[in-house]
């Protein structure tokens, strides 16, 4: 038997203990009335047997409806007693109305009816008895009409009662079906929202209309707590990633700041190099425009060098070409010598041959033969200085051509070198102002790099709270899957 049947049974079983308690005062009642009217015998016997039948019954049968309908004949038996015993008075004839409706409680018709057909049976065959001379009384006064007007009304309150009854019963029934389906609903520590009022009414209809809007509801709330644990574990794995983005974006920042740091430091070094640079340019300059100037005065030095060298290559030249001539003369003097050696050889021969008359001519001619002979070698050594000298002036001559074409080489050279140092000098001057430049842009550039730093500065403080906020939302996200998984485990308790 479920909940809702022992609840009802509880309610009938209370009822019976209700109605056994009003059986036994209309006992009581009827005790006085018997020792009012002298039958307290009859009060005592028929009460009795009465009261202590239906409490034998409440043990054996409690919450019957058996036990019901017996307890409303029960009540029509008592109030007969107390018509009978008080003779038939009108009032007493309350006491069937009143009983009546407090079998209402019971919420069932049955009891009901059986009461009030208890009641027609007493005063139709009593009052046909007591018209008969039986010692029964229903009414002191009247006939069959005041026996059919009694019953008129007892017909019209028992059609209420029944009708109340069952509306009673409908709506107890509701309240059956209420509580068993709030037992329905938990069970096991789960909460089934599948089950349905099986009773047809007002409440059970709304009750059920609020288990298919609360299922809806629950539905989508358990719907939706999954998908809030999916979007709690994507929104942990995200935020996992965000925090790890966060640190690395502040370690990647602290690795720029302290990169533009020493790009900063660079730069700045750089522009000093830069500067120093176009200094040293400048002064390279300076010496390359001086070496120019230095260039031109030996260029001329040079150029007059040259026409010296031409002017003693014309010279020795000269000098050959009289030397030549030199040696021509000493040709013929040799020839003279030879000549005159040969003279006085003859002039020799014939003073011998003159005898001592010839002797002094012949140490003349000896004397002019020995002159003539060192006139001879004279004029070979003359002669082989002359061609040394020659030879000489032929090799001056030919070093002051070569010296001459090596300054004219040279000459050519130092136009060279100068036109070269005056392009190095443009272009060291372009250096000079590129320098310049880089000096320049490399200060603009570490004041940029600087301003940069200050901006990776602010944007590394910007990671930091970032990272802060990482990692709140992480430690949220966390507390988020907590309050997620508890949901599942409250939403896991729903079945709709």
């Amino acid at each position: 038997m479920n909940q809702s049947l022992t609840s009802l049974q509880r309610h009938h079983r209370q009822a019976d203990r209700v109605m056994r308690g009003v059986l036994w005062a209309m006992f009581l009642y009827a005790l006085i009335l018997g020792f009012w009217f002298d039958n307290a015998g009859q009060a005592l016997v028929i009460g009795g047997l009465t009261c202590v039948t239906l409490t034998v019954l409440g043990q054996l049968i409690p919450g019957q409806r058996l036990l019901r309908s017996l307890m409303g004949a029960a009540f029509m038996v008592m109030a007969a007693l107390q018509i009978n015993l008080a003779h038939g008075v009108v009032e007493f004839h309350f006491g069937i109305f009143v009983l009546l409706a407090v079998l209402l409680f019971y919420r069932d018709w049955l009891p009901i009816l059986t009461a009030a057909g208890t009641a027609a049976v007493h005063h139709l065959v009593f009052f046909a008895l007591q018209t008969r001379g039986f010692d029964l009384v229903v009414i002191q006064q009247g006939g069959w009409g005041t026996i059919f007007l009694h019953a008129f009304y007892v017909v019209l309150e028992t059609a209420i009662l029944v009708y109340l009854a069952q509306q009673s019963h409908k709506a107890a029934a509701e309240g059956e079906g209420l509580m068993t389906a709030t037992d329905r609903l938990v069970s096991d520590d789960k909460i089934n929202l599948t089950y349905r009022i099986p009773q047809r009414g007002p409440i059970a209809q709304r009750f059920n209309e609020f288990l298919d809007e609360l299922g809806e509801l629950t539905g989508a709330v358990v719907r939706d707590s999954r998908q809030l644990e999916q979007s709690a574990d994507h929104l942990a794995a995200t935020t996992d990633q965000l925090r790890s983005g966060a640190n690395r974006q502040l370690d990647e920042t602290a690795q720029m700041l302290a990169a533009m740091d020493e790009m900063v430091a660079a730069i700045e070094s750089v522009a000093d190099h830069a500067s120093e640079a176009a200094r040293a340019a400048q002064g390279i300059n300076e010496k390359s425009d001086a070496g120019d100037r230095l260039l031109r005065v030996s260029q001329q030095a040079i150029d007059a060098l040259a026409e010296r060298l031409n002017d003693a290559n014309q010279t020795v030249q000269a000098l050959a070409e009289q030397s030549e001539q030199v040696s021509k003369v000493l040709e013929v003097i040799g020839s003279i010598a030879g000549q005159t050696n040969l003279l006085a050889l003859n002039a020799a021969i014939e003073a011998a041959r003159a005898g001592e008359a010839g002797r002094g001519f012949a140490v003349v001619a000896d004397e002019v033969r020995n002159l003539a002979q060192r006139t001879a070698d004279s004029t070979r050594e003359i002669h082989d200085i002359l061609e040394r000298l020659q030879h000489g002036s032929q090799a001056a001559a030919q070093v002051m051509r070569s010296s001459r074409e090596a300054a004219l080489d040279c000459v050519t050279d130092s136009r060279r070198a100068g036109e070269l140092l005056v392009a190095m000098g443009d272009e060291i001057e372009a250096i000079s102002r590129m320098n310049t430049l880089i000096a320049s842009s490399t200060q603009e550039q570490s004041a940029v790099s600087t301003q940069i730093a200050q901006n990776l500065q602010s944007i590394r403080e910007v990671a930091e709270r970032n990272a802060d906020d990482a990692r709140r939302l992480d430690q949220e996200s966390e507390q988020l899957q907590a309050l997620t998984d508890r949901l599942e485990r409250l939403s896991s308790r729903f079945h709709v």
